[in-house]
């Protein structure tokens, strides 16, 4: 039997019931549960919670080495320059401790660090944060979008972007890219040891109503903060047609109980677009490329 070791790197909240660390642990397991054509994988997953401002002695360096792969989160942006974020010193680590994992998988902030290191690339900031479902067309090759559909959709939610053309430009493969919302995954030449999402395939269903809601109560909070934006592409029409008169009402009266039944989808018929089958394949893809390093490697030691 073939064990692959996933480690989950919650770098968003410490708490064991964090909904970074349940919609990643649902997500691999859903890709999990699409392998049947490798009848010794079995799955196990640990999960590590750490503050990515913290010292880094306080990591635990062994449990993520003994890992054969790492998804890393990715976690609240403090500076405009990537690369003055705090964070830097973690991820840093990570690549370097940890750099004979099979693949590791950085999301979000986490993949804009880890280009930076990589590869020298900046992010920018957006005039308007990119959050919504966007579609994006495969652009390359590889095991990671096997199986895929020309058109797939994915969430962002994001207030930074570093640009396809300067992926492009960096010689970093881009395998799912648009013209709406910038590249969501790309990797290394090898297809599999970096392995960077810009975007949230992982989300659920109720996850950017539920971003959205945590955004309405820190501007009622601090109304000096941009005035959140519905999530594009993601409400059906009556319900975003709501939530817009709703936004009147939260910005005019500035009452938090007017975000006591605030609607959030209960399945994915209750939004626009269903990710979740996209999302199955490729982590489902993403384990299979592991599984078999693994057993090629275990091959080549015997």
């Amino acid at each position: 039997m073939m064990v692959v070791r996933v480690g989950i790197v919650d770098l968003i909240s410490l708490r064991a019931d964090s909904m970074t660390r349940r919609v990643f642990t649902e997500a691999v397991a859903a890709g999990a549960a699409l392998i049947s054509d490798r009848s010794d994988f079995r799955l196990e997953t640990t999960v590590f919670g750490i503050d990515p401002l913290g010292p880094l002695d306080d990591v635990d360096w062994p449990g993520l080495r003994a890992m054969d792969a790492l998804i890393v989160s990715g976690s609240e942006p403090t500076t405009a320059d990537i690369a003055d974020e705090p964070s830097l010193g973690l991820i840093a680590g990570m690549l370097r401790e940890c750099s004979a994992a099979t693949s590791l998988l950085f999301s979000c902030q986490s993949a804009h660090a880890a280009l930076h290191f990589l590869y020298g690339l900046r992010r920018q900031r957006l005039g308007v944060r990119c959050h919504g479902t966007f579609l994006h067309e495969i652009s390359g090759a590889g095991e990671l979008v096997a199986g895929l559909p020309a058109e797939v959709f994915v969430p962002h939610s994001r207030w930074n972007v570093m640009t396809s053309a300067d992926l492009r430009d960096a010689s970093v493969p881009i395998l799912l890219d648009s013209t709406e919302s910038e590249w969501h995954l790309a990797a290394s030449a090898d297809g599999l040891q970096h392995v960077f999402l810009q975007g949230h395939p992982e989300y659920l269903c109720d996850t950017m109503a539920r971003e959205y809601r945590r955004d309405l109560r820190r501007w009622l909070a601090d109304q000096t903060r941009p005035f959140p934006e519905i999530p594009l592409a993601y409400f059906p029409f009556e319900t975003h047609q709501y939530l817009m008169h709703h936004a009147m009402l939260v910005r005019s009266q500035g009452d938090p109980a007017l975000l006591d039944d605030f609607p959030l989808p209960a399945s994915y018929a209750e939004v626009t677009s269903d990710w979740s089958g996209h999302t199955g394949i490729f982590f489902a893809n993403w384990l299979r490329a592991i599984h078999d390093r693994l057993e090629a490697k275990a091959l080549l030691a015997a």
